[in-house]
């Protein structure tokens, strides 16, 4: 299956009411626990790609995003290529039976790191997402 620090591939899942299509997460947890008294065994944070310049702009002004160079991914079939973002303070926890998920590669070692360093240091509040639960 999947474990910290993996890239995975969702089918569809939920998000603020709205149903959305296939998007990668980066697995934070991959343990079974329990969240406002619901059961889950998976926790992502969602990834984005850049489409240009002018939207990197725009989105790395919000200080929960984290920058993701497409070389500090290890994507298996080669991935789209493009630099994108991480929204660290967006915390998706997941019953895995309930999605279609797939590992799609991973996060080096040392970025992962860092991404667990920069949510630890936040300074805005963390979104805990249970909707697909």
């Amino acid at each position: 299956m999947c474990k910290i620090g993996d890239i995975i591939l969702v089918d569809s899942y939920k998000t603020h009411g709205k149903t959305m299509n296939q998007h990668s997460f980066i697995v934070l947890e991959d343990n079974n626990g329990n969240i406002r008294g619901l059961d889950y065994d998976m926790v992502g944070i969602v990834m984005s790609s850049f489409k240009d310049e002018k939207q990197k702009l725009e989105k790395m002004k919000f200080p929960g995003n984290f920058p993701l160079s497409f070389k500090e991914q290890n994507i298996f079939d080669g991935g789209n290529g493009k630099d994108g973002f991480i929204k660290t303070e967006q915390f998706y926890y997941f019953n895995k039976n309930k999605i279609n998920l797939r590992v799609i590669g991973y996060m080096q070692e040392d970025v992962f790191e860092q991404i667990i360093k920069f949510i630890s240091e936040l300074k805005i509040p963390l979104e805990q997402i249970t909707e697909n639960l």
